[in-house]
């Protein structure tokens, strides 16, 4: 397909979007067939095709085959977006150690928003899943509770973006440190730690749970370079945010 066929398809595209998003489409709503499409939109098949094609690849839709098969639906997942940052930061050469940055930039300041925003379902979610972790002091899963802790501290904090962004960081960086696991001495601190942010955030108190946040997140970091430097320095790549969980 050539540039301008390219364009095309990226703006029409667009238009699908703004077409989903003002109808009140929601996950599972199936869209007009090709047809119905064509002449809706008045463009080429290919054009169209290749829209569509975008739009799967982007969790928008996805494409079911057969008869009455077409575009249906979908809601892009966190998954997605993990996706295009890691191909951006794979051309970017960034490596962990600029992931782990980003994180300590941005934990503390989610710890102080949960504390401000976090509902009662919120603080509700983050003990069962502390105690989770406490039951797991020994087990394989520690590691992976001890990240869906923080996901629910970044959907707690009231703002999509902080949620969206602490958990893609999340699958980028699973995959990244694979094998690596924690101490037993280790998780002790890690508990300690995440009881005293999660207590903050239940008393409201915004300095202590950033505080506590910023003293987990750098002590964290500390460990994994101590206990692995090399590691720091692998480089981000697309796959990374492909790995099955």
């Amino acid at each position: 397909m050539g540039r301008a066929k390219a364009k095309r398809a990226l703006v029409l595209a667009r238009e699908i979007v703004e077409d989903i998003e003002s109808n009140a489409r929601g996950p599972g709503d199936r869209l007009l067939h090709e047809d119905a499409m064509l002449a809706r939109y008045d463009v080429a098949r290919a054009t169209l095709r290749e829209a569509l094609r975008f739009l799967e690849l982007q969790g928008v839709i996805h494409l079911t085959k057969g008869r009455g098969g077409g575009p249906v639906v979908a809601r892009p997942q966190t998954a997605d977006f993990a996706s295009s940052m890691a191909l951006i930061l794979q051309f970017m050469d960034a490596d962990l150690q600029a992931l782990l940055e980003l994180r300590e930039a941005i934990a503390p300041t989610v710890a102080a928003r949960a504390a401000q925003m976090a509902t009662a379902a919120d603080l509700a979610a983050l003990e069962g899943c502390l105690a989770q972790l406490e039951r797991e002091r020994e087990s394989p899963q520690f590691e992976e509770t001890n990240r869906r802790f923080h996901d629910l501290l970044g959907w707690a904090s009231g703002n999509p973006t902080f949620g969206l962004l602490i958990s893609a960081l999340h699958l980028l960086t699973r995959s990244m440190s694979v094998g690596l696991g924690y101490s037993a001495q280790e998780r002790d601190t890690q508990l300690r730690c995440l009881g005293r942010v999660l207590h903050a955030v239940r008393m409201r108190d915004v300095a202590g749970a950033r505080r506590q946040m910023d003293r987990l997140i750098a002590g964290s970091t500390q460990y994994l370079a101590e206990r692995s430097p090399e590691l720091l320095a692998q480089k981000v790549r697309w796959g990374n945010a492909n790995r099955e969980t």
